[in-house]
């Protein structure tokens, strides 16, 4: 065995010695350097723009829709949003007539997307029982928790909008698109019913049944806007004509609404509300199937007891 091996060893070595020489050759060569697989990203960013009548006026009368100011407290440019921090209401002293109106804008940075949203109501409750909230409210005599009637008397509605933070509902000739409600009601309804809202899926949605375009340019990005109009009182549509798509209206001059808190009695003095709201986007490559309702899973942050008024 070890004889056989070392003759076919010289026959190798023999053979190569035979083919050496020198001189040129055809020859070609084609070379692909850095391949890379890189991961994209979905980076949803969120502005809004709000609203409301001025808190701050001494001795302020309520006057029917027209009488709102810019709301810096409750208004910041494209960001992510902070958790108790970017709120989209926060109102403290709110009367019978009060309202508001925000326009949210919502942009998803590199990649086109399927969106929805999510509410939930944290808390409605009864801070004190005033003399005169007892005459609206005779069972008001324990504060807390569950307890309050404010969730009732606030009214939004919620409507697709072109940027200029006014509902347009009616189609006017040769103008842009009308806008469309499509979440109205006490905020006890809204938060007792809605728990997930399809904004964009294959399937359907506001905003359709395309993705939301995405780009890397914050200046040229396309987005979508979300109005939404709360009021202490009946939300009552001025049915406004569709003026363009320059967005030359303002909700400064009119919202589209008129706000009526006639109705709305003592019973909700001292009271509050609080609540959440959550958007959510996914990308809409490989995903044609995607639904809110059964591929989104609302996951909220832990909440902060709220004691309960001695």
């Amino acid at each position: 065995m070890n004889r056989i091996l070392l003759s076919l060893a010289v026959i190798i070595a023999f053979g190569s010695g035979a083919v050496a020489s020198t001189g040129a050759f055809f020859s070609d060569t084609e070379t692909s350097t850095g391949n890379t697989f890189a991961a994209g990203d979905i980076d949803l960013k969120i502005d809004n723009h709000s609203y409301a009548i001025d808190f701050n006026i001494p001795g302020y009368q309520y006057v029917p829709d027209g009488d709102l100011v810019a709301n810096p407290a409750n208004s910041w440019t494209i960001a992510d949003l902070v958790a108790g921090t970017h709120k989209f209401f926060d109102f403290t002293d709110v009367k019978p007539g009060d309202y508001g109106e925000d326009t949210i804008s919502i942009y998803s940075l590199s990649n086109d997307a399927w969106m929805c949203a999510a509410v939930r109501l944290t808390d409605d409750s009864d801070q004190s029982c005033t003399e005169p909230e007892l005459s609206d409210d005779p069972a008001c005599t324990t504060p807390g928790l569950g307890q309050g009637e404010l969730d009732s008397a606030l009214t939004f509605a919620f409507w697709a909008d072109d940027g200029d933070n006014v509902y347009e509902p009616v189609e006017g000739e040769g103008m842009g698109t009308v806008e469309t409600m499509f979440l109205s009601g006490s905020l006890s309804d809204l938060a007792s019913s809605t728990q997930k809202i399809a904004l964009a899926t294959p399937s359907g949605g506001v905003f359709g049944t395309d993705p939301l375009p995405g780009t890397n340019s914050l200046t040229k990005n396309p987005h979508v806007h979300i109005a939404k109009i709360w009021c202490a009182g009946a939300l009552t549509p001025t049915n406004l004509v569709q003026d363009s798509s320059d967005n030359s209206r303002s909700p400064l001059t009119g919202t589209g609404f008129t706000c009526d808190g006639s109705a709305v009695n003592s019973a909700a003095q001292t009271d509050q509300v609080q609540g959440d709201i959550q958007f959510y986007t996914v990308q809409s490559r490989n995903t044609p199937d995607f639904s809110c309702t059964t591929d989104y899973t609302p996951v909220w942050p832990t909440l902060t007891p709220i004691p309960t008024p001695d």
